[in-house]
């Protein structure tokens, strides 16, 4: 640095400041940033207005400026309401990152646990789940007005413990399936699988039989628009949260699921 003059070669800037040369000679090719020039070496050459300048520069970008943001507001010298409307906008895109990021964090974070459990996971599985992760906000809005509310509180707990212990049971359910898939309904091992899954469905939603469970809709099944709604509620989930089962695993399962519940009904009547 040139004591006298306070002036800074583009090396000694760089080091003062702790800004690489690379992105100041970038800066001066963009014009956010541009140095005087040695009239007889035409080396760049920095002063305390230039210190000034750049500390500016990276105030904007800690808010988040984009670069041409910030070439804008490089030519002025004071900040009106046109920079305010920029940083209201800047604020609700650093909250919608930062709800991506945490919600990519606790994804992650299940996610490690499903894989410390199970060791290896089915891939199409594993991308269910991780999609369902993703959406669940989304999954959230649209069940309300479809299903009683305390049921999605059930169905989207607020605690990670219990989203893991839905996931777990989950993934071992589909892995079930993929391993019984073709046999038929009267099966002992598919009774099994769809008891246990049953069993957990009423658990989880706190209620005890089955009949129950088709009480859980605030919709009516007869009302066309309603009937609309619902389809396009089914389509919605279908395409935010993907089956991780083939098309024929997937018609095998809704067979055995009609005639289990076929079964029983046909158990209880005789009962009573």
């Amino acid at each position: 640095m040139n004591m006298e003059k306070g002036t800074f070669t583009v090396s000694e800037f760089a080091e003062y400041t702790g800004v690489s040369v690379r992105t100041l000679h970038y800066y001066d090719s963009k014009n956010i940033l541009k140095p005087k020039r040695d009239n007889q070496s035409g080396h760049r050459i920095y002063d305390k207005e230039d210190l000034i300048q750049l500390h500016k520069i990276m105030t904007l970008k800690f808010l988040g400026l984009t670069l041409d943001n910030i070439s804008e507001y490089m030519q002025q010298n004071t900040f009106g309401l046109s920079f305010i409307d920029t940083l209201h906008l800047q604020e609700t895109k650093l909250r919608k990152d930062r709800e991506q990021i945490d919600t990519a964090l606790e994804s992650i974070h299940r996610t490690i646990q499903l894989f410390e459990d199970e060791k290896e996971v089915n891939d199409a599985i594993l991308v269910s789940l991780l999609s369902g992760m993703q959406n669940e906000r989304k999954q959230q809005e649209l069940t309300e007005g479809i299903i009683r509310s305390d049921i999605i509180e059930a169905m989207f707990p607020g605690e990670i413990e219990d989203k893991m212990t839905f996931e777990k049971e989950m993934m071992q359910f589909y892995k079930k399936v993929k391993q019984l898939y073709g046999r038929s309904a009267d099966d002992f091992e598919v009774k099994e699988m769809l008891d246990a899954f049953y069993r957990g469905v009423l658990k989880a939603f706190k209620i005890d039989t089955l009949e129950e469970l088709a009480e859980i809709y605030t919709v009516d099944f007869d009302s066309q628009e309603d009937t609309e709604r619902i389809n396009q509620y089914l389509y919605e989930m279908d395409r935010m949260f993907p089956t991780p089962l083939t098309e024929k695993e997937d018609k095998w399962l809704q067979k055995i699921t009609e005639e289990y519940s076929d079964s029983l009904s046909n158990k209880k009547s005789e009962e009573n």
